[in-house]
């Protein structure tokens, strides 16, 4: 049973691609819904550019830059 429950659960513990499977899911059955509509791109945002950007570094000053991201205080 799909549920934006089981879709924020999966988006909270990074199961990403789970979380997206189940708004595709409910947006099918619900197409106008804005609170899924924001989620999927929620999700979408969070993962292209970043994931891509993470996996390709090959430069010293990306993993610096990425070291000093991780060590932020994030209050």
């Amino acid at each position: 049973m799909s549920t934006i429950t089981l879709a924020k659960i999966y988006e909270k513990q990074g199961h990403i691609e789970d979380a997206k499977k189940v708004y595709e899911e409910l947006l099918k059955n619900d197409p106008k819904n804005i609170q899924i509509q924001k989620a999927l791109k929620r999700i979408s945002d969070k993962n292209g550019d970043k994931i891509s950007y993470f996996i390709n570094m090959d430069k010293k000053e990306q993993f610096q830059s990425f070291e000093k991201w991780l060590v932020k205080p994030w209050n």
